[in-house]
Formats: C-alpha cells, sequence, structure tokens
C-alpha cells in the first residue's frame, strides 16, 4: 500500500519529529546530541532552510524549520537521517537502522501566528514535561536563544517572536511569560482493541499487574549515568556544538533538576 503523500504547502513553516528506531535511546549520550547539532549545522549549509525551534530529547527530536522551497523538505530530512545515522552508528559501534521509518511533520501557515508560539512553546517545553528539568533552559533545546538573545550559530528567531513586541528585549520577556503559562497535559492512554483484549483472556490471570500509571516511552527517566567518555568527533562538529550549548544551557540561577 503506498504511502500517504506529504502535505508541502508553500511559505508554510514545519513542526519535525524523528524518533530513534524502537523508540530506544539511542541520542541519550552527550556526545551523541553533539554529533547531531553538528550536522544540523551541515544542513543549514546545503540546503536553503531556516532552523526556529529546536530540542534534543532521548530518544526523539523536535525541529521547526522554514525552507525556502517546501518541495525540498523531504530531500532535506532525507540527508539529515542518512548523514546523522551513518556518523552515530559509526560512533557507537552499532549497525541497521537508527531513526524510525519515517519522520512526522506538520505544515504552519504563516499567518497562523498563534499556532506558530504555541508549536515553539511546546517544543521547548519538553524537557520541563518530561521531567528532566525544572524549567526551560537546556543545552540541546534553542529556548536560551530567545530568551537570551544570544546566537548559537544554528536557529534564527521566528517572525512571529519579533512581532511580539517594538524590542528585542521585549519579544524575549513577553515569550518567557508566554512560556510560563504553559501547562503539560499527559498523553492518553493506549487504545484496548479487540486484539488486545483476546490476549488478556490468554495470558494467565496469576500474573500481578502494575497498578502505576502508564508513562509513554518517550517520557521515561534514564535508567544509567551518562557517559560522554567515548570517540572523539571532529574539532569543527564540537566547537559547533559548544557554541550552541554555551547560548542555551543552564546557567548559575537557572532552576534545573538533573538525575
Amino acid at each position: 500500500m503506498a504511502r500517504a503523500k506529504r502535505l508541502l504547502p508553500s511559505g508554510c513553516r514545519f513542526h519535525i519529529t524523528l524518533r530513534c528506531n524502537s523508540r530506544q535511546f539511542l541520542i541519550a549520550k552527550a556526545l551523541r546530541r553533539d554529533v547531531l547539532l553538528a550536522v544540523l549545522k551541515k544542513a543549514k549549509q546545503k540546503f536553503a532552510v531556516k532552523v526556529y525551534g529546536l530540542c534534543l530529547m532521548a530518544n526523539h527530536l523536535h525541529l521547526l524549520l522554514k525552507p525556502t522551497d517546501a518541495k525540498e523538505l523531504p530531500r532535506l530530512m532525507h540527508w539529515v537521517a542518512w548523514y546523522s545515522a551513518m556518523a552515530l552508528n559509526r560512533l557507537s559501534g552499532r549497525c541497521g537502522h537508527f531513526w524510525e521509518a519515517r519522520y512526522f511533520s506538520t505544515p504552519i501557515h504563516p499567518k497562523d501566528h498563534r499556532r506558530m508560539l504555541n508549536t515553539l512553546r511546546s517544543i521547548h517545553a519538553n524537557p520541563k514535561a518530561a521531567g528532566v528539568r525544572k524549567g526551560f533552559f537546556d543545552p540541546y533545546s534553542n529556548y536560551g536563544h530567545y530568551s537570551r538573545l544570544q546566537s548559537d550559530g544554528i536557529s534564527e528567531w521566528s517572525p512571529d517572536f519579533l512581532k511580539l513586541s517594538a524590542t528585542l528585549d521585549g519579544c524575549a520577556r513577553r515569550y518567557e511569560r508566554f512560556c510560563q503559562r504553559y501547562r503539560h497535559h499527559g498523553k492518553a492512554g493506549p487504545k484496548c482493541h479487540w486484539g488486545s483484549r483476546m490476549l488478556k483472556r490468554l495470558v494467565s490471570h496469576s500474573r500481578t499487574r502494575s497498578k502505576q500509571k502508564k508513562v509513554s516511552p518517550g517520557q521515561q527517566r534514564l535508567p544509567w549515568d551518562w557517559d560522554v567518555r567515548l570517540n572523539q568527533v571532529p574539532e569543527d562538529w564540537h566547537q559547533d556544538a559548544v557554541k550552541f550549548r554555551r547560548a542555551n544551557g543552564i546557567r548559575d540561577g537557572d532552576i534545573q533538576f538533573r538525575f
């Protein structure tokens, strides 16, 4: 059966979600996220695209992009997925599929300013919603680019963000207040279809079932400490990641929560 054709309306921004294969925590280590930052920097040099929103989680990533030509989005994402998979497989000593079969993309009309800001905020709220951080600052999210008004080498300010006030400082303050009003709504539990009900009858009732609230695999806390003592990456890749992390990372006085 043929896959559904992507919606690629001209002039739109696109909210991209790309997950690791089988939702494994393949990009939990900091060094692997550094590689992803370097790949995104290379993608900006190779393709005509603007990166408005960015957040790298342990098993998936979120991007808010605006390609100059919307029809170039599949080619752009194919290159990002291929190049990053090749680099990360080599770095981690693994083989096979690194990403899921297909990325998710949602077009946002350029005149839909409210939806654009809501999408940007939801991307920046991912670490907080997952319980990784108490606040919005994270070294692998570009929230600091909007709050501190500093260049991180990859991100650009969204036109909708620049319309919040007449000055950049005013835009940053209003966006911060907008983010503070964010309230996370948990994902609904999985629907029980007829096949699931039949399987439950076949399984012995003697097994005890956990009464704890189910958590989406993408929102679980990692059961191990991050270890970045792996192979070295090229120096220019390292510098690109350092610049991004310095602009967006947690500083003294920022609210944070670490494992």
